[in-house]
């Protein structure tokens, strides 16, 4: 043992004020003795200071009813500074940084197990006391990569052990990060065994912060041409929040939850590192549509700097002279296909991959050789990427954008290695949707949009996934289109509501892959779905999966309710046939329910979820009706508590009615009560849909059908 740390202890503060890092380190750091590591490893070190700067965040208290809690939990979106942070905390307290993203599947004493064999014998006794007293503590960063790998009763073991050895501090000895779901579970499980538990998040960097951020890792305040620098800053940071909301305050909130985390800022200071030419810089990134001013002014920056990297380096020092004896012709050839955007893009996630690429840019062999034998030396000095990874998220999902929507086999392929090797990120969905042509998407992506969006999740922010295909009993063309909408929100303000859409094809033989988690997600498909996971697949409500075949293919299933104590809990399976080889299936609060048409084959646990649907009538007549009145009223899916409300231009959509038919059904719904307009809205009402149907809302969901609904649908004109 070498020392001690102290801190003066902080006041209770109510539920939404602020925490800087001062404060948060304090906290951590109060009264803590050190400790030699005897045997430091990847995922359980003490991490040193680093050399390069480090911008201090700020936090906002969510549920936080102790001075210091015991277990203080920091939640936050995907690529948002967690790991930088925690490995802050580590160097500036010296106390030991576990890495669950590096360590071994969690379970039953795994941090007693880590510090028994992590430090001297002498120290152990001390060390066990002191979590327990709170003259220890331990910084556990990638929670939900840690969750990822185990079961639920795994991953609650590992609970059960920090519980053990702290839960009994009067201060804070355990601080984790992670993404917001899991870490809402770890609150809820460790509050219900009685532990002093707090939870904080990230708050993302304002203007005020944005700017220190850029300035410091650019050097740009520094410089000979500092007016310029600022002038060129300014207005990038400008131009990113633009688009938003034309109230200050909205219009700043809105800035700070969507572009004001690090991997955004890091392509501008990428971008100013660059390029000094401020003048000539800003004339080429102004521009854009108005409604998506802030991400393609990201595509613009991502495009800049790859188009700089052609121009000014690769054409240059290796394309010119390796073309200096040829023809005019060839040398035009060579400069016009050398280094383009999706080369580049190709190159670097096989870089991050550790793969070999030859993309064959030139027509001649030979020059073609060369070329490549000259950029294997070159690649690594990349401005996108360090040490074999990305620098950033945006660059990332940049470059795996541009592989997803280029149509070639061999590059989509490349992109679903990486994609299968990593978990995207949310800002893959932003530079997908620049990027792909009429917003098509290959169905063997959607999987991986789905998981993009859902890292949108915060404790501020709400994901509704839609996956509309219509439905699979009905008859389809050879390839049918899948609409693709992702509503994102920030807390109940739906005026400040982002929509991205997409679109892919499916044909019935296709499978629509899913996992290893879902939530909020509405998906209805003419194909399979096919839900795998190599450990737990979890869904958290509301969910509902309306496929021709469903299979799950994971050792557990955990259905949970939602953290929005506001949505719905319903989690609804309907298919013709469902196949399952979980060991177990967990529903922490979730309704979950498994409609199908064939309950043959099906076992337990299963089998215990299962419900049969109704036959369809066999008049036809009455089948082509019964479609277009479950599709119209299932648009209106169960994504909230109340009232059921939807867009009326969404309702009237083609997609939707389909037909004379469906607009006969649609007015003959209205007609009766069953559906009225407010507003723009068309609302549902409970009563008149169960009295003139003979069905409830959810039954029909779950494809019942009763003879008050066939002598309905058969009363109807067309």
């Amino acid at each position: 043992m070498d020392g001690s740390l102290s801190a003066e202890p902080l006041g209770v503060t109510k539920q939404g004020a602020t925490m800087n890092f001062y404060h948060l380190k304090s906290i951590l750091s109060s009264s803590k003795s050190q400790y030699d590591l005897l045997h430091p490893v990847d995922s359980f070190f003490i991490a040193e200071e680093d050399s390069a700067p480090y911008i201090e965040p700020e936090f906002e208290k969510v549920l936080f009813e102790s001075e210091q809690p015991s277990v203080l939990l920091i939640s936050a979106v995907g690529a948002t500074g967690k790991s930088t942070l925690s490995k802050a905390l580590s160097a500036q307290t010296s106390l030991p940084l576990l890495d669950l993203a590096k360590h071994k599947p969690v379970g039953d004493n795994t941090l007693t197990g880590l510090l028994t064999n992590a430090y001297e014998l002498r120290d152990i006794s001390s060390i066990l006391e002191g979590l327990s007293e709170g003259t220890y503590g331990i910084i556990i960063d990638g929670l939900d990569e840690g969750r990822s790998k185990t079961t639920g009763k795994g991953f609650e073991a590992f609970l059960d052990d920090i519980a053990k050895l702290a839960g009994k501090s009067k201060k804070t000895t355990i601080l984790m990060l992670g993404r917001t779901q899991v870490l809402d579970d770890t609150w809820s499980y460790l509050e219900e065994k009685g532990i002093s538990v707090g939870l904080i998040t990230i708050s993302p960097f304002a203007i005020e912060g944005a700017r220190k951020y850029i300035d410091a890792f650019t050097g740009g305040a520094e410089s000979n041409q500092i007016g310029q620098y600022r002038s060129t800053r300014d207005t990038i940071i400008e131009m990113l929040g633009s688009a938003f909301s034309q109230n200050t305050k909205e219009k700043a909130e809105s800035f700070e939850a969507f572009i004001g985390y690090p991997p955004v800022l890091d392509a501008v200071v990428t971008l100013l590192s660059e390029e000094r030419n401020y003048h000539k810089l800003l004339e080429t990134i102004k521009g854009g549509d108005g409604e998506r001013v802030e991400i393609g002014l990201l595509d613009r920056i991502v495009s800049y700097i790859l188009l700089r990297e052609c121009e000014q380096k690769v054409l240059p020092n290796i394309v010119d002279p390796l073309v200096a004896n040829a023809d005019e012709k060839t040398k035009r050839e060579c400069n016009e296909a050398a280094y383009l955007r999706q080369e580049q893009s190709a190159r670097l996630v096989s870089y991050c991959l550790g793969e070999p690429i030859d993309l064959k840019v030139f027509s001649d062999p030979k020059l073609n050789e060369k070329y490549e034998s000259q950029l294997i030396t070159w690649l690594p000095e990349h401005p996108f990427i360090s040490d074999r990874e990305f620098r950033n998220a945006v660059f990332e999902a940049a470059c795996i954008a541009t592989l997803v929507t280029s149509k070639n086999e061999s590059l989509n392929k490349l992109a679903l290695r990486y994609l299968e090797s990593r978990k995207p990120s949310y800002h893959l969905v932003y530079m997908a949707e620049i990027v792909a042509e009429n917003g098509y998407i290959p169905l063997q992506f959607l999987n991986s949009i789905l998981l993009s969006a859902m890292e949108f999740r915060s404790v501020h922010s709400k994901v509704d996934m839609f996956v509309d295909g219509g439905n699979w009993q009905e008859s389809y063309p050879e390839r049918a289109e899948i609409g693709v909408e992702i509503e994102i929100r920030l807390g109940e303000r739906e005026k400040q509501a982002k929509t991205f859409s997409f679109n892919t094809l499916a044909s019935p033989n296709d499978q629509l892959t899913l996992g290893p988690r879902l939530a909020g997600a509405f998906i209805s498909v003419p194909c399979a779905a096919y839900m795998r996971a190599t450990q737990e697949f979890e869904i958290t409500a509301p969910v509902e999966i309306d496929a021709k075949h469903i299979s799950i293919d994971a050792r557990e299933l955990a259905v949970r309710a939602s953290y929005d104590k506001n949505s719905s809990n319903d989690v609804i399976f309907s298919c013709s046939d469902f196949s399952c080889n979980v060991d177990s299936i967990v529903t922490g609060g979730a309704d979950f329910s498994i409609a199908v048409d064939n309950k043959v084959g099906i076992v337990y646990p299963a089998i215990n979820y299962v419900e049969k649907r109704s036959a369809i009538p066999l008049n036809s007549n009455v089948v082509e009706k019964y479609f277009r009145l479950r599709r119209i009223l299932l648009e209106f899916r169960s994504h909230s508590k109340g009232s059921l409300a939807k867009y009326r231009y969404k309702i009237e959509h083609e997609r939707v009615v389909k037909n004379e038919l469906g607009r006969s059904v649609l007015s003959k719904l209205v007609s009766d009560g069953v559906l009225y307009l407010k507003g723009n809205f068309y609302h549902i009402d409970p009563e008149n849909l169960s009295r003139h149907l003979g069905v409830s809302w959810q039954e029909l969901r779950k494809g019942k059908i009763s003879d008050t609904l066939t002598s309905y649908l058969e009363a109807i004109s067309g």
